[in-house]
């Protein structure tokens, strides 16, 4: 994918705010990047039972969905804001401006969504009967709504991740917008990792200091010029 457009940066990182664009980005790709490791972690479970093999070609992506949907909620210690909204069998992240829903884009962003969902094709599409109230106006109120679209499989884990807002078109997204989620989380460990500050050796003489010399007298003698 290209360059991710600066202006656009802008736009995602206004709408974020308070939350540092960086902060929301490696957020989401971590989870994302979570939710494969797990999901390929079950899966060498379900090939090696005593009791046999009990994988089957769809038990990975159960898995993986399954893990996005009951993780969401520890998203919130890191997204100050987050509610999550698990209506429609599905999960939405809900912020004060705006709501996210993950989806899977297995043939990258600007491929077909493939049998897409009543659900995700409502969500998709804003062309329909306006005097109709949609999921879409349920779920969201007055947010506005961003598509974080990933792809990914078991051997290779999370492969790709966007986010943008779009409408679809003949089983396509056309975009609006359009970001590499991962290449900003990536920017954010880029360059040199700083060393620790090590403090200076201590000086080897810093304890050569004579000792300071204290005037002492007599008692008697102290008493006597006192009285004089």
């Amino acid at each position: 994918m290209a360059e991710n457009d600066p202006a656009h940066l802008d736009r995602l990182g206004e709408l974020v705010r308070p939350v540092p664009l960086a902060d929301f980005a490696t957020t989401l790709c971590r989870w994302l990047r979570d939710a494969h490791e797990a999901a390929a972690d079950v899966q060498a479970q379900r090939r090696s039972n005593h009791r046999g093999g009990w994988s089957n070609n769809t038990s990975f992506g159960t898995d993986r969905y399954q893990y996005l949907l009951n993780t969401a909620n520890s998203l919130d210690t890191e997204l100050p804001g987050l509610v999550v909204d698990s209506a429609f069998q599905s999960v939405l992240l809900k912020f004060a401006r705006f709501g996210v829903y993950q989806m899977q884009l297995p043939t990258g962003p600007r491929g077909s969504i493939g049998d897409a969902s009543d659900l995700r094709r409502d969500l998709l599409t804003t062309s329909g009967d306006p005097g109709l109230l949609s999921r879409r106006d349920v779920w969201l109120a007055d947010r506005q709504l961003l598509f974080l679209g990933w792809a990914g499989n078991e051997d290779d884990g999370l492969t790709g991740a966007w986010v943008g807002q779009g409408e679809l078109y003949e089983n396509r997204v056309e975009w609006e917008w359009l970001l590499d989620l991962l290449a900003i989380a990536d920017d954010v460990g880029a360059g040199p990792v700083p060393e620790p500050r090590r403090s200076a050796p201590l000086d080897p003489t810093i304890f050569d200091v004579p000792e300071p010399v204290v005037p002492i007298r007599p008692r008697l003698d102290r008493e006597r010029r006192s009285s004089s």
